[in-house]
């Protein structure tokens, strides 16, 4: 009988649940970090006619990634963590940061003004932990901060006039006319858009500088036909990031030419109407959370959050110099919603991803456009190389 009794209890403990005999879940906490009173959040003026969309901090990325990758933290025994840490207006960025990392936090998202990043990157050793920008697009950190702790899951501004160069060089518009607003904003981007062109052999055969107005006296300057109508070219490429005078462009200019830039076809690292690969099912969780759709910045604080979750599953990366050392090692595919897995760049810390290229309703292509090729990946043949750059890496 006691022989009985003594097997039935065997079995049952055979039975019992594994997760009763399983460690607790780890904590892994990823912290976001922003700036208060910060102007890039201001409400856009609306008396002037033109219709702009209003900057929304991207923390709501970071939460519907948070979600998103609740089911790989049980698979890993992992409890994925959000903080949101607000600087105050005239604090110390580096100071808060040195007491910040002295909690051992795995991952940093910085949604921060370019000022602000600098010191960022400037202040954290690059062993101590990553440090995810995904708000700054400029070419300038990316060229003069590798090798620190700062990592890039926004494009940079070449990835995206490079996806535009590549879109036209393919369709054979090779001639372009650039219009180019006042701003210091429109100089760099038709600056970017001329290396791209010549990276793939397009030619800006025009350029015309704009104002927007209607002063008579100035009419080469703010008339869009006579901008337009003494130039042999096969597209406009519009550089204006006020958005003033580029949404007169199309239709009024005197040759039926596309338009691309600021206006007509842009690019950009997302985009609501995006069709495939599993992007209405994301754009569709995000406006339901949210209340909004999904913008560039809100898609790169969600794919900052699958990176460290992947750097967990994947690598067993517990920790913020391990999360760091697994998001360079190459060794980690990440999983976008892009039809292809994305990695981060050695030299320059950027995350290889494609560009959408779009109208305003409607996803018209994906670069790299077909027939554009790199030695190491296609994906390396949008935004900067490691020869534009003195960063080491491959």
């Amino acid at each position: 009988m006691n022989k009985v009794l003594f097997a039935f209890a065997a079995l049952l403990l055979s039975l019992a649940p594994t997760w009763a005999q399983s460690e607790p879940p780890r904590d892994i906490r990823i912290v976001y970090i922003d700036r208060a009173e910060d102007p890039f959040y201001d409400p856009p003026p609306q008396t002037d006619g033109v219709i702009r969309v209003e900057n929304k901090p991207p923390i709501s990325g970071a939460e519907l990634g948070l979600k998103d990758v609740a089911a790989l933290g049980r698979a890993a025994n992992v409890h994925f963590i959000l903080e949101h840490h607000t600087v105050d207006a005239d604090a110390d960025l580096a100071n808060d940061l040195a007491n910040l990392i002295s909690s051992s936090p795995a991952l940093v998202l910085l949604d921060l003004p370019h000022d602000d990043l600098m010191i960022a990157a400037k202040s954290v050793h690059p062993d101590t932990l990553a440090l995810i920008n995904i708000r700054d697009t400029s070419d300038e950190i990316r060229r003069t901060l590798c090798g620190t702790a700062l990592f890039h899951t926004i494009p940079s501004q070449s990835a995206y006039s490079d996806a535009l160069a590549q879109m036209i060089v393919r369709k054979n518009w090779k001639r372009v006319l650039t219009l180019i607003g006042p701003e210091p904003e429109d100089q760099e981007l038709a600056k970017n858009f001329a290396a791209s062109a010549k990276k793939f052999g397009a030619k800006i055969v025009d350029t015309k500088l704009f104002i927007a107005g209607n002063d008579p006296r100035k009419r080469e300057e703010n008339s869009t036909a006579l901008m337009t109508g003494d130039s042999d070219y096969d597209v406009i490429f519009v550089a204006d990031t006020t958005g003033d005078f580029g949404r007169f462009v199309e239709f009024r200019q005197i040759k039926p030419r596309p338009v691309i830039g600021s206006e007509g076809l842009e690019a950009s690292a997302w985009h609501r109407a995006a069709e495939r690969y599993g992007a209405p099912q994301v754009n569709h969780r995000f406006e339901r959370d949210s209340g909004r759709s999904m913008s560039d910045m809100d898609w790169s604080a969600w794919v900052a959050v699958k990176a460290a979750a992947e750097a967990v599953a994947r690598a067993k990366a517990y920790t913020g110099p391990a999360i760091s050392a697994a998001l360079l090692s190459g060794k980690i595919d990440i999983e976008m919603t892009k039809g292809i897995p994305g990695s981060f760049r050695s030299w320059d810390h950027q995350l290889r991803q494609p560009i959408i290229l779009h109208t305003a309703d409607a996803v018209i292509a994906m670069a790299p456009i077909e027939g554009f090729l790199h030695e190491n990946s296609v994906l390396d043949t949008l935004g900067l190389s490691d020869r534009d750059t003195n960063c080491k890496g491959k």
